[in-house]
């Protein structure tokens, strides 16, 4: 069985935008005075990796006093909302914004049984459709998840594993909207943020260890963890830099799969020099607990997705 684990570096490969430093770029004129000066201080443009030392300071302060707690965590919000709005600014209105082309996404990913993300945007919400339909299933009947009725039968599945920008928590469950009586799906989420006051299930935390706990607080998030956990067969990863710190989680989860193969497939690794090529296999030998098959990105489909 073959399996597919995307990360931004998909996103990033159909817009630029997604980088984190265009994303930084985005939201820099909206910030308050103490999240940008964490931002210059820190030297980053990473959120994910902002949050962590948020909350590293977080439970220094909670060990010390309760005065300053709240200040913490109402940073930790502001950056959480911040990297929404801007991944919201920069996605697709439609199915061809940005040059993209849904039918070479959807035939990449008709290739795979499962296909698990952890991005955000909504580029593989459009990918799911065939030429005909929506022929890649997601598990939402009715735009409602519901973990005793998920039934996948014979069609390949999608898993959002850290949420997207069209998934919502209404009374305890999980829903994903559509457009419905709006001209576009990112009009529809716009209204959800702004008119409704509500924001998208998005596991943004900076550590792997607040990532998961959130995921198990959500019924559809574990399901997608629990079905990472439980594959077999081959993983093809993509534009996923498994970063320990801020995605141990999904590693673990990889390590006790049950692979027979893992391909990793690495952004203009042909140019690489063998030191390096050497000290990447190395690496993700190590934190795989496997013999990790590496091969230029370009080789892959997925690199094809334009126009």
């Amino acid at each position: 069985m073959k399996n597919l684990l995307i990360g931004n570096g998909l996103s990033i490969s159909i817009s630029e935008k997604f980088s984190y430093s265009s994303l930084r770029d985005k939201i820099s004129d909206n910030l308050s005075p103490a999240v940008e000066r964490l931002f210059k201080k820190l030297g980053t443009d990473d959120f994910e990796h902002l949050l962590t030392k948020i909350k590293d300071a977080r439970e220094v302060i909670e060990a010390i006093t309760d005065g300053q707690i709240i200040l913490s965590q109402s940073i930790s919000e502001e950056v959480k909302q911040k990297l929404i709005e801007a991944i919201k600014s920069m996605n697709p209105r439609g199915p061809r914004d940005h040059g993209l082309d849904p039918q070479a996404l959807n035939k990449s990913l008709k290739e795979y049984k499962n296909t698990f993300t952890t991005n955000y945007d909504i580029y593989l919400y459009w990918a799911r459709r065939g030429e005909q339909h929506f022929n890649i299933v997601d598990y939402f009947n009715n735009g409602f998840f519901d973990r005793n009725s998920a039934y996948q039968g014979n069609k390949e599945a999608i898993y959002f594993l850290h949420g997207a920008l069209f998934l919502f928590e209404e009374d305890n469950k999980t829903i994903k909207i559509n457009k419905n009586n709006f001209s576009t799906l990112d009009e529809a989420i716009q209204d959800k943020i702004v008119h409704k006051n509500s924001l998208p299930l998005f596991i943004s935390e900076g550590s792997s260890i607040e990532k998961l706990a959130n995921i198990k607080k959500n019924e559809y998030l574990l399901f997608c963890y629990d079905n990472l956990r439980s594959i077999e067969g081959d993983l093809d990863i993509y534009g996923h830099g498994l970063n320990p710190e801020v995605d141990s989680h999904i590693i673990d989860a990889i390590k006790s799969a049950k692979l027979d193969n893992i391909t990793y497939f690495q952004y203009q690794l042909d140019e690489m020099s063998t030191p390096e090529k050497e000290h990447l296999q190395t690496t993700l030998n190590t934190k795989l607990n496997s013999k990790i098959k590496l091969l230029d990105s370009n080789n892959h489909p997925l690199s094809n997705w334009s126009i």
